[in-house]
């Protein structure tokens, strides 16, 4: 479906824009696939871990966060990138 869509945009912009065009969507699509995976570790893990980086300040709850986070989008550039 995304491959459609992407397909579809393409035929409407022209060629020197398509890279702009594919980069712009490709980074949006990233950074929702991040947002969530981040959201679905927070829900696996127990306690809420936001509650915890932004009311008690937890350093190593941040830490833990950002490993997640970097981890999450290394496999997403990867799947992105082919």
């Amino acid at each position: 479906m995304l491959n459609f869509i992407f397909q579809f945009i393409l035929l409407q912009v022209p060629i020197i824009e398509k890279g702009i065009v594919g980069t712009i969507v490709y980074s949006l699509v990233g950074m929702a696939m991040c947002a969530l995976g981040f959201k679905v570790a927070d829900w696996l893990i127990p306690g809420d871990m936001s509650k915890q980086i932004s009311d008690d300040k937890n350093v190593a709850s941040a830490i833990v966060a950002a490993a997640i986070i970097i981890g999450i989008c290394i496999i997403i550039a990867s799947a992105i990138s082919g």
